[in-house]
């Protein structure tokens, strides 16, 4: 007994029992379109009947999204609500299932009668309708889905408009292996690294973090949280520079794995602006202090310094010597102390006249170099024509002196301190001291400035400090550029 029920065949595809199957569509359309009209009506898709040119049926619903009835449709050639750019697509897949052949769905644009063209997606059927072969299709309403796919291409447009083009520096990198797969140019710029030498790496390849610990503590909050926001970190950029930012991170999908959405702002200059102020503000209370109290302290100095001479000159008294020498010393070099200690005050007056810095270089010269030959060490001075600027000569010397010291200091023997003049391209003067030390530890760039903060054994920490008070009395800036092969200090005298 053979089996009546429908087989499945693939279309095109013969079947013995095709016409005493009572269940299949050519049988229930042979018998009339009344007997599945009620039933097509209730379908959510589009479905006509199409034999030859001419249009045999439509259900409720084509009518209803499309707004053409039937008898608008049927007085004309039905490919002519096609698409223009879609019609020869149509027509061929329409001959082609006519003729048996197997055609995937696909999509294309039929109008719609206020108006435009609809999105569909067609399949298509063959069938026999009054003993003759016809194509009976289905069209899903794309709409939805194109609408969705439409917002969803704008989302993406928008969010790698604002991605590219955002001031911030922006990343986005795998949270299974923290590997970047996309920075924006502010990123390149801001951290020093192209794109092509970030992308496939890892913060720890490209060693963009200060220390390891902040490193691990982050990867621990971001794995904890889905999003964090303004976290204080140090970074290193691609020189080594010490970057300090704040980053605001989120969990994304992104090419269907989980990554993280970093939003990354240089906030340096605002640090070092709240560190400048924070130490004019020590300064000046260091200042007042040196005031009040400096000229107290150093009228007993000189008193014991001038018992101690006198007693050193007693006949009676020549086998103390050695020691009164070193009181001498000692008391000299607190002397010193106080003397730098006063150079602090802000209110410290200074006496401005034209004067011009390589004449001061100039005088200086033998002392300076008198100095780091002692040490084995040598210097090396370059100046160039620079004009003559408003300065204190005696102040501008102390400066002078306190970095080529702070420079010989930070080298080992047979090394080179460079001090040199330029003029830029602003006008201003430049006063340039670079030596060939180790560099400046990132820990300890920013206070070096600070009063009494030193790193060396028997230093003051009042040196650095004291350069600075006077670059600010000059209306001067100080900038630092240190690696592992040197320090350079850049002292401008603006003009403007």
């Amino acid at each position: 007994m053979k089996d009546t029920t429908y087989s499945g065949n693939e279309p095109g595809q013969n079947n013995d029992d095709f016409e005493n199957n009572p269940y299949h569509l050519q049988n229930l359309f042979a018998e009339g379109l009344e007997r599945v009209d009620d039933l097509l009506s209730k379908a959510p898709a589009l479905i006509y009947i199409i034999q030859g040119k001419n249009l045999i049926y439509l259900n409720k619903t084509f009518t209803v999204i499309s707004g053409y009835d039937f008898k608008d449709m049927k007085t004309e050639n039905i490919f002519s609500f096609v698409h223009p750019d879609d019609l020869e697509k149509v027509i061929t897949s329409y001959r082609r299932r006519l003729a048996g052949e197997y055609v995937p769905p696909y999509e294309a644009r039929i109008a719609i009668k206020n108006g435009g063209y609809l999105w569909v997606y067609f399949s298509a059927e063959v069938i026999q309708y009054q003993n003759k072969p016809a194509v009976m299709g289905i069209a899903l309403d794309l709409t939805p889905i194109k609408q969705t796919e439409h917002a969803l291409r704008m989302s993406e447009e928008k969010f790698a408009k604002a991605f590219e083009t955002s001031p911030n520096a922006m990343a986005i990198y795998t949270l299974s292996e923290g590997r970047f797969i996309e920075v924006n140019d502010q990123f390149s710029l801001i951290l020093g690294y192209s794109r092509e030498e970030t992308i496939g790496n890892t913060a720890r390849d490209l060693n963009l973090w200060l220390n390891k610990g902040e490193r691990l503590k982050w990867i621990k909050t971001i794995t904890k949280f889905e999003s964090v926001r303004n976290i204080e970190v140090k970074n290193l950029n691609k020189s080594g520079k010490l970057i300090e930012g704040l980053i605001t991170a989120e969990r994304i999908e992104f090419n269907g794995e989980t990554c993280i959405l970093i939003v990354y702002t240089d906030i340096s200059e605002q640090k070092r602006l709240t560190r400048e102020l924070a130490r004019l503000d020590q300064m000046n209370m260091v200042g007042e202090i040196a005031a009040s109290i400096g000229h107290e302290i150093r009228n007993p100095i000189t008193s014991v310094r001038g018992f101690l001479q006198y007693f050193n000159e007693i006949e009676s008294m020549q086998d103390y010597q050695e020691f009164f020498g070193i009181m001498i010393e000692e008391l000299d070099r607190a002397n010193q102390i106080i003397t730098e200690f006063l150079s602090l005050a802000k209110n410290k007056r200074i006496e401005l006249k034209p004067n011009n810095i390589n004449d001061i270089i100039i005088a200086m010269t033998p002392l300076i170099k008198i100095d780091s030959l002692n040490q084995d060490k040598y210097l090396d001075i370059s100046l160039q024509d620079i004009p003559d600027i408003m300065l204190d000569g005696n102040e501008i010397r102390q400066m002078i002196f306190n970095l080529i010291l702070n420079g010989l200091d930070a080298m080992e023997k047979n090394k080179t301190i460079h001090l040199r003049t330029e003029l830029d391209d602003n006008g201003d003067v430049l006063l340039i001291v670079e030596d060939e030390g180790t560099g400046i530890n990132n820990d300890v760039l920013p206070n070096i400035f600070t009063p009494f903060f030193t790193t060396k054994e028997l230093g003051t920490g009042l040196g650095l400090a004291v350069c600075y008070s006077i670059a600010v009395r000059h209306q001067a800036f100080i900038q630092v550029d240190t690696d592992n092969c040197g320090t350079r200090f850049t002292v401008r005298f603006s003009q403007n």
